[in-house]
């Protein structure tokens, strides 16, 4: 073969999509692979996300009983999607099962625990000691059940609404303002239920005040009644969450 026709053949080879495959340099040719995408993601109108979050009792169900496996919720931030990464662990930050969010854009890691502020429970995001972290403008996160509004009433779906509406101020103080309103009260509405979800299908001997305060006013039942309502009745959750959070971060 020629030198012309060596060259010639070494252009071709050098130019085809064999070679954009294997790649070269320090890296043996290997390229990363691509991030998936998430397994839900929170977009829509109110109505939208209404319906969506209604549908998903089954999967938060099925990641309470596999502690380790995840369930990655995309959220919409103004520049593209954040994804957060729910899972269940029953060690590290504390000792009974409890749902662990990590920000995949930043690695950061929060676990939501059970605390009692007064005669009711709280919720405080933790660092995997289980340290309350603080918000950027010096919080600490732990908010109170009797701290949020629409904190009085006695059946077991008042007490989950107002569930929603204390780890919907938590993750908006966590998150940032660049979350929607509506987005925010999507992701509480998933992450409340799952809270309750991870206790009740756990079972545990010895339990804390919180933990037996949960327990004693929400059952497996009214966790699916609240799945169980009218759109309406979930986008007006979702209106009274952003008038609060407008008073919480205003």
């Amino acid at each position: 073969m020629t030198n012309l026709s060596r060259r010639r053949l070494l252009k071709v080879l050098l130019g085809s999509p064999l070679v954009t495959i294997v790649g070269c340099g320090g890296n043996g040719g290997t390229f990363p692979s691509p991030v998936p995408p998430p397994d839900l993601v929170l977009e829509g109108d109110e109505a939208q996300l209404a319906n969506l979050v209604r549908e998903q009792l089954p999967r938060l169900k099925q990641l309470a009983q596999n502690p380790g496996t995840s369930l990655r919720i995309g959220i919409p931030n103004g520049r593209g999607i954040e994804v957060l990464a729910f899972s269940f662990a029953d060690e590290g930050a504390a000792n009974y099962r409890h749902l662990r969010v990590v920000r995949e854009s930043t690695g950061e890691a929060v676990n939501l625990l059970w605390g009692m502020k007064g005669l009711l429970p709280s919720i405080r995001l933790a660092d995997d000691r289980g340290n309350t972290i603080r918000s950027r403008d010096g919080r600490l996160l732990e908010i109170g059940f009797s701290e949020v509004s629409g904190a009085k009433g006695r059946q077991a779906l008042d007490w989950i609404a107002t569930g929603v509406k204390v780890a919907a101020v938590a993750f908006a103080l966590w998150l940032g303002a660049q979350i929607g309103r509506a987005v925010l009260g999507a992701i509480a509405f998933l992450a409340f239920n799952a809270m309750v979800l991870g206790l009740l299908v756990a079972g545990f001997a010895v339990i804390s005040p919180a933990i037996e305060w949960v327990l004693r006013n929400i059952t497996w039942q009214d966790v699916e009644g609240f799945f169980a309502q009218l759109v309406s009745d979930i986008i007006r959750l979702f209106t009274e969450i952003a008038r609060m959070l407008d008073q919480w971060l205003g």
